[in-house]
């Protein structure tokens, strides 16, 4: 195993929270004097944050039986099939025939109505979450810093993409369009400290002694 696989390891043992105290806070040291392996680490965080914040997918309850109504009908034998057409009661069963395949016919059509509208429906949801996207204002007091950027799920755990503006107040401040929904965040103070806003309505653990701010937006 190479050097970088066993940094991906203790990585991995370290977002499961698999090391001891003392494993935990040599590696965090190492991470911070190693630029990429802090790249890699934050990588890695920002993955499980979405997976963990994700939307679950949900599968329809007529999933099954639409799947096994497109299947191909099994093959039947010539030899059957003319045995069928001389000696079987063909008036009986072409009107059964012809009654199956108008009601074929009514499922289909109306499968493809519910299609339709569940696209126009989707495409209504997301117009109307565009429509409703917030520019939230956060802001942060650190007089002595010399960069604040602001990370979260929202821009993928990037402090490069959150650089906020300092007022002459010493408060930081940065504009953020965001949707309806909830975001975990921190302030990354002069591209080292890792700190949680005091002022956030919650917090939540991330997993290695720290605390992520929560933002909720409403409507």
């Amino acid at each position: 195993m190479g050097k970088m696989d066993k940094e991906r390891q203790l990585i991995h043992e370290l977002l499961d929270g698999e090391l001891s105290p003392e494993e935990r806070r040599e590696f965090l040291d190492r991470m911070n004097s190693d630029p990429l392996l802090k790249r890699e680490f934050d990588d890695l965080r920002s993955i499980v944050n979405m997976v963990e914040t994700g939307e679950r997918l949900i599968v329809p309850p007529l999933f099954t039986s639409q799947v096994m109504r497109r299947l191909p009908a099994p093959n039947v034998s010539f030899r059957k099939r003319v045995s069928s057409f001389f000696f079987g009661v063909r008036v009986l069963r072409w009107n059964m025939a012809t009654a199956l395949a108008t009601l074929c016919l009514v499922v289909i059509a109306t499968g493809a109505l519910l299609q339709m509208q569940k696209k126009g429906d989707i495409v209504s949801d997301q117009s109307s979450l565009e429509k409703a996207t917030r520019t939230v204002t956060i802001s942060f007091h650190a007089p002595q810093a010399e960069k604040v950027s602001l990370a979260g799920d929202f821009n993928k755990w990037s402090a490069e993409k959150g650089l906020m503006k300092k007022e002459s107040n010493g408060i930081w401040t940065l504009e953020v369009p965001l949707q309806p929904g909830t975001y975990h965040y921190m302030f990354v103070v002069d591209g080292e400290a890792w700190v949680s806003d005091p002022h956030a309505e919650s917090y939540r653990d991330d997993g290695f002694g720290n605390k992520n701010s929560v933002l909720r937006v409403s409507l």
